[in-house]
Formats: structure tokens, sequence, C-alpha cells
């Protein structure tokens, strides 16, 4: 089949890592055969897949399959049921883990911040977490691996993606280690920012200064972050803080509750750190990315005043590492 037969209207390349043994897979399975001109259904969906399916692929030199356009969805569902399974496997390289994290850590955001209150939501953020938090204790290379693929081009859902990612690595890095802590830190860091679902489109994209009025619309979104998520009476109290808190300044100029030093939760001084990176290293409406080296530069600046020094030291060492 392989890699070099060009694309095909209709299906999509996938590769046979994401297939899973011992799994039921809910799509069916094409492989292309070089002597032959279409694909060819090689398995049926809702059938299980096996080391013997796997083997058998694997001895006709088979690295890609292929599936319908029409199944993305059932493919996306899968990888985020086996996602476990996937950061698990020794013969998996980094980058390709890293690759499938990140694009169903994207999708998955999407569903999270236009329905935070459902509780499947708050049950799959957790998911996403622990999963994350498995990928990124594989060592420094899987954090670069996804440092690497971080987007660009900011969106309130790959923004919560990249501070989730980052964050958990720089939680762990200063001392947070304990499994409930980094989950806490990691759902209060995905939902950080879904107050601003609620900002008007056109405060958020604004390209120009706001407005003294849209400067108050936007102060509001970590409270609004919290009202949505008032339907989970379990949201961990830890998380909520990160959610209100992760503007406050060390300076008592942040907001929305001028809280100052010892009063900001460590998790949301955390977050406050990588939320800043990220805007800075972003792509927005009114302002080019900044490269990594001279984001870290401009928040240098600020230390002392908006971010903890120890934090901001640990930070400039796991970005060098």
């Amino acid at each position: 089949m392989p890699g070099a037969r060009g694309a095909l209207p209709g299906f999509t390349r996938i590769g046979l890592n994401l297939l899973q043994v011992d799994t039921v897979v809910d799509f069916d399975i094409y492989v292309w055969p070089e002597k032959s001109e279409l694909p060819v259904l090689y398995r049926s969906r809702n059938l299980p897949f096996d080391a013997g399916n796997r083997e058998r692929l694997a001895e006709g030199d088979v690295s890609e399959i292929l599936i319908r356009d029409d199944s993305t969805g059932a493919v996306n569902a899968y990888v985020e049921r086996n996602l476990d399974k996937i950061v698990a496997r020794p013969d998996i390289p980094l980058e390709e883990k890293a690759k499938l994290l990140y694009d169903t850590s994207l999708k998955i955001a999407v569903d999270l911040l236009d329905h935070p209150e459902t509780h499947e939501n708050l049950r799959r953020s957790e998911d996403l977490v622990r999963n994350t938090i498995s990928y990124v204790l594989l060592g420094k290379d899987s954090f670069h691996e996804l440092l690497a693929l971080k987007a660009y081009d900011y969106r309130t859902y790959t923004h919560s993606v990249n501070v989730c990612t980052i964050g958990l690595a720089l939680a762990e890095k200063v001392g947070f280690s304990r499994q409930t802590e980094l989950m806490d830190f990691g759902v209060g860091a995905i939902f950080h920012d879904v107050g601003k679902t609620k900002i008007p489109h056109e405060v958020l994209t604004k390209s120009g200064p706001l407005s003294d009025e849209e400067w108050e619309q936007m102060k509001l979104h970590p409270i609004v972050g919290l009202e949505l998520l008032a339907p989970h009476i379990d949201f961990p109290k830890d998380s909520r803080a990160i959610v209100l808190q992760h503007h406050e300044r060390l300076d008592g100029h942040g907001y929305p509750e001028g809280r100052r030093g010892e009063d900001i939760h460590p998790f949301a001084k955390v977050t406050a750190l990588v939320d800043v990176f990220d805007a800075l290293t972003s792509r927005r409406p009114y302002k080019d990315a900044v490269d990594s080296y001279p984001a870290l530069q401009i928040m240098k600046e600020e230390v002392g005043d908006h971010f903890s020094d120890d934090y901001f030291k640990e930070f400039v060492k796991l970005m060098g590492e």
C-alpha cells in the first residue's frame, strides 16, 4: 500500500499504530494493495481487532490504513477512548504519541468549552488530563515534542490546551508531583478561560485597544467561568482557584479580586505564567506571535510584580532543557 501512493478522494490515511489490540474498532478498515486500483476492505466495523490482525498487516508491510472520510467522527471517538493505551505503548515514537495526544486534546477542548456544564465533559476533561500527565512524565523529550506542536494561531480552545499541557510540565517541575495535585491542576487549566466563551466575539477579536466598557466585560470572564462550572459540585476547589485567579498579580493589580502575594493560589501563579507565555507566542488579531526567547525576556520584566521569581526560573529551565 503504502506511503508513496497518492491521496484518494473519499478516504483518509491513518497510521497503523492508532489501532489498539483487543479493542472493538467501530469503523471500516481498508488497505490499498500495490496491485489494486482501489482500497480493499480489510475488516468491517464493530469487530474486535486482535494481535493476529496486527501481525498480518505488519507482515504485509502495512504501516498505514485507510478509512472513509465519513468515519472521521468514529475514529476520533476511538482514539479518545484508547488514548491511555497509545500513550503507554513503548513501541510508538514520542513524536507520534505527541501528535495524537495534541490533536485529540484540541478536538475535546472544543466540546468542553462549548458545553462545560455537562457531567460527561467533566469526565472527558479528567481522562484527557490523566493521559497528558502520563505523557509529560515520560521525560523532558516528551514535553518538547508537545511544545513543537503548539498552535500559534490563538483560539480559546487551542490556548486552553496549550496552557494545560505546558502548565502540567511546569507544575510537576516546581514540586506538584502527586497525581491528585496534577489532576486538579490540569482540570483547572483546561477550563481556565471557559468564561471567555460568554464574552462577545467582537470584543475577543478586536484588533485595536478595548474601550473601558469592553475591558470591564473582559475582566469578568474568571467570575463567569466559575458560574459556568457551578453545576459540578465536585469540581475541585484547587481547580476553581485557577479559573478565578489566573489573572491576579503578585502586586495586587490583577483581576477580578485584586489579590496579592500569598493570597493567590500557587496553581493560579503557575497558570498565570504559562497563560502569558502562550498569549505572547500566539498570533492574535492585534499582534504577531513572539518567539519563545523574546517572550521570556518580556516576561522577565514582570517578575516580582506579576510572576513568582521561583516559578519563572523553573520555567526558563524547563524551556531550555
